[in-house]
């Protein structure tokens, strides 16, 4: 029997594959575009709070890491698969900027959270949830003026992310949502937080240990104190 060449079979199973649609999602809720910006929420969180020197992926433009099948199927195939029309973009001199102004905010942040007069809010922002359990006027001034400077960053990185990526859809509510639930997920015992909405997001918190450590409390749209 004679052997088909290899690269008579390269460019068979890249016609097939050019034909396949591949979808867009990995699970009914998430896609592609989600799944990027929660990737991308984790990294620059990480940053933020110190835990890495630098923001990883967030420069790189290219496509070396990509696959030379990938690479080859999207030169072929003149009708772009899901996969490879997802071009989600999370690279700008914007986005390092409130990075960086965030993170050298970060310990003030850190400081007024633990007093438990701050809290995070399930839309990604900080909230002066008890003021009262700051006594002083003026560091209560001051932890007002820390929240604002703070939230006016996190609205604009989430505006910057979501026009970044209008394109494919992605709304500045969405961007919300993934950083107030990876806020969620870094929870320390003591913080106060508001849960997620009824939903996928409370769903998978309840079921997680932090959110079975609070029993009843644990009710969608709730301020809780951490556990």
């Amino acid at each position: 029997m004679r052997r088909i060449p290899t690269g008579v079979s390269l460019a068979a199973l890249v016609l097939v594959v050019g034909c396949v649609v591949i979808p867009d999602t990995f699970n009914a809720d998430i896609t592609v575009t989600i799944r990027h910006i929660e990737e991308q929420a984790d990294q620059i969180l990480d940053y933020v709070e110190g835990k890495t020197d630098s923001l990883p992926g967030l420069e790189d433009g290219d496509t070396e890491n990509t696959s030379f099948l990938m690479r080859t199927i999207q030169f072929m195939n003149p009708i772009q698969v899901a996969y490879a029309a997802e071009e989600v973009r999370d690279s700008s001199p914007r986005v390092t900027q409130i990075a960086n102004s965030m993170k050298a905010r970060y310990n003030e942040v850190r400081g007024i959270k633990a007093t438990g007069a701050v809290g995070e809010n399930n839309r990604g922002l900080l909230k002066m949830e008890r003021a009262n359990l700051i006594a002083d006027s003026e560091e209560r001034n001051q932890a007002q003026r820390v929240v604002a400077a703070e939230n006016d960053d996190r609205k604009a990185l989430y505006q910057e992310i979501a026009r970044l990526n209008r394109d494919q859809d992605l709304n500045v509510g969405q961007v919300e949502r993934i950083y107030a639930q990876e806020r969620l997920e870094r929870a320390k015992a003591g913080e106060y937080f508001e849960l997620p909405p009824a939903g996928s997001d409370f769903n998978a918190f309840k079921s997680s240990s932090a959110g079975q450590r609070l029993g009843a409390q644990c009710v969608p749209g709730a301020w809780v104190t951490i556990k």
